[in-house]
């Protein structure tokens, strides 16, 4: 009996031992560490709070005036209310007149110092160009328009008139564009005009939009549109130019 106690004993004495070391593991305390705290600390409330956005404005590069100051428009001759005409010409012939003809029309100075003046034939919209005499027009041609430095004393001193013995007038821009209207307005007479007083012409109605009419000299309905009006001449002499419609005579 002696011998079976031995052994026995030796079992119960390891099962004491290995109880022993199992009950003082969960005594060790552990070091300390994040997840300690957390086990106490709602982990939504351990994250960090985003920061609240700021208001800011956001200007566009382009928009930075300071560091990319606006382009100046560009410089243009053209005088205010200058530009394309978008007046309605009614084509219907008058009565004794075939179909309209189109073609285009201008006034081109040259240097007053050139002693030159223009004679334009609103029959064809041709001009021609002869020696200036003090205004006096030496063969007219079949011209309707006359345009000749007055003094040459200086810039812009050119005059546009109706050739004398002529049927020249102007069509006001709120007259109906039409070719009867345009014979109505031709016996109305178009007196020396200085293109480069802008008040002056405004006042006679020689702006865009207007036309200048005529019964030429071949009997034809003739109806210059302003559609341009420039000082940027040479020598800053006013420019004019447009579309002409030309009501040729039938009988």
């Amino acid at each position: 009996m002696a011998g079976i106690a031995l052994p026995l004993l030796g079992i119960v004495a390891s099962l004491v031992v290995g109880m022993d070391r199992d009950d003082a593991s969960p005594t060790v305390a552990a070091p300390p560490s994040s997840s300690a705290s957390s086990d106490s600390v709602d982990p939504a409330s351990s994250e960090e709070p985003e920061p609240e956005p700021t208001a800011t404005t956001t200007t566009p590069a382009s928009d930075d005036k300071s560091e990319t100051p606006p382009l100046d428009p560009p410089d243009s001759p053209l005088p205010s209310g200058s530009g394309a005409s978008t007046t309605r010409v009614d084509l219907a012939p008058p009565r004794g007149h075939g179909p309209a003809r189109e073609s285009s029309w201008g006034l081109t100075p040259a240097p007053c110092t050139n002693y030159e003046q223009q004679l334009i034939d609103l029959d064809t919209g041709l001009s021609r160009v002869e020696k200036e005499d003090n205004g006096r027009i030496g063969e007219p041609g079949g011209a309707e328009l006359h345009y000749w430095p007055d003094t040459c004393m200086g810039g812009a001193d050119y005059r546009l008139r109706g050739v004398p013995n002529t049927r020249v007038g102007l069509l006001r821009a709120d007259d109906p564009h039409t070719a009867e209207q345009c014979r109505k307005v031709s016996n109305t007479g178009l007196p020396p005009l200085d293109l480069n007083d802008s008040e002056t012409i405004e006042q006679a109605g020689f702006v865009v939009g207007a036309a200048i009419c005529s019964v030429t000299t071949e009997g034809s309905v003739a109806m210059a549109t302003i559609d341009h009006i420039s000082d940027g001449g040479i020598g800053g002499e006013a420019t004019a130019s447009g579309t002409l419609y030309v009501w040729p005579e039938t009988s």
